[in-house]
């Protein structure tokens, strides 16, 4: 098959078709259909893209925002369904793999989950954000350790993480530590905070980490701000999408303009990490020894059927995660 060090990533920049899972499906799969004919191997789309994120939460009451909450819940995801089958052969089509960001539907509870696809077609992992910000708290339910987690594919050692996220100090540096050299980075289509935010957190995952990032970001749509009867003003487009060199933070494609929907493509070259591990490397040997993570992967539950299991030296309380040896790097 070639050097597998050597290729080519997508990022997408687009807007879903507001609260329409069907719609948003096929503009999803139009897109990773184009990304592949282009020889994207690796092709990331933004957060929630089917079917769009809660701006409600954001702008609205509880009590008037509750009705979009409950159409979003018709329009999400269950995994697996007909739709992730219609976004694997998507996937299959073009011959890539596949992140993408979508409202998942468990039982009664939303997800804000990253969810991954193989060049066959098939669902190789999920991971659920951890902790909604903000208002959105009000609309999707927390994610655990057990999707948080680094995939060797052929195109290396793969993780991900969702907006905020990136804020957060231990997420990324467990993905780390794990191995991670390419990371998608999925982000909504506005910010709480300055507008360069998917920028500067993007760009320092992969300083920080020696990773390459994808950095993928929502269009807010006017269809967006009709449905829920706010100006732009209120909710400003702030997308930022570009592929991102590991060690470096240097940006290697895009970004494309704040308001522009495509697709960005660049070449990544897992070899051309390997000098920056002598610098920092910062979950290796310039790993401050003071400092260690103990991380509880756990799949957590509101109802346990059968016997008890022991989870640790008291039986209720975090276990402690040896990581086995990483598995060889792609390309080296």
């Amino acid at each position: 098959m070639g050097d597998q060090s050597k290729f080519k990533a997508a990022a997408v920049q687009a807007a879903p078709v507001f609260l329409d899972r069907e719609a948003s499906v096929a503009k999803a799969c139009a897109l990773i259909e184009e990304a592949g004919r282009h020889g994207a191997r690796l092709i990331a789309l933004p957060e929630v893209f089917i079917p769009g994120g809660p701006y409600w939460a954001w702008h609205l009451p509880m009590a008037e925002g509750r009705r979009f909450s409950a159409e979003l819940f018709h329009h999400s995801v269950e995994i697996p369904s007909d739709t992730t089958m219609r976004l694997g052969e998507a996937a299959r089509t073009a011959g890539a793999y596949v992140a993408i960001g979508i409202n998942e539907r468990s039982g009664k509870t939303l997800y804000n989950t990253l969810l991954y696809f193989d060049p066959a077609g098939r669902i190789i992992g999920k991971h659920r954000k951890f902790r909604p910000t903000g208002p959105e708290k009000l609309v999707w339910g927390d994610g655990d350790g057990s999707t948080h987690k680094v995939y060797d594919t052929e195109v290396g050692k793969l993780g991900g993480l969702i907006c905020a996220e990136h804020t957060m100090a231990l997420p990324g540096y467990t993905l780390a530590a794990m191995g991670e050299q390419v990371h998608i980075a999925s982000w909504l289509g506005f910010s709480s905070s300055d507008v360069s935010l998917a920028e500067i957190c993007s760009r320092y995952h992969a300083i920080a980490y020696n990773t390459f990032v994808v950095a993928s970001q929502l269009v807010v749509g006017d269809d967006v701000l009709e449905k829920l009867g706010i100006g732009a003003d209120r909710q400003p487009t702030l997308a930022w999408s570009a592929i991102i060199e590991g060690g470096t933070g240097r940006v290697l494609a895009g970004p494309l303009g704040p308001d522009e929907e495509g697709i960005v493509y660049g070449e990544i070259d897992l070899n051309s990490l390997i000098p920056a591990y002598f610098l920092m490397e910062t979950t290796g040997h310039y790993w401050p020894k003071q400092f260690s993570v103990h991380f509880d992967d756990r799949e957590l539950k509101p109802l346990t059927i059968g016997p008890p299991v022991d989870d640790g030296p008291a039986g209720n309380g975090p276990r402690e995660v040896r990581f086995a040896p990483p598995a060889p790097l792609v390309g080296e």
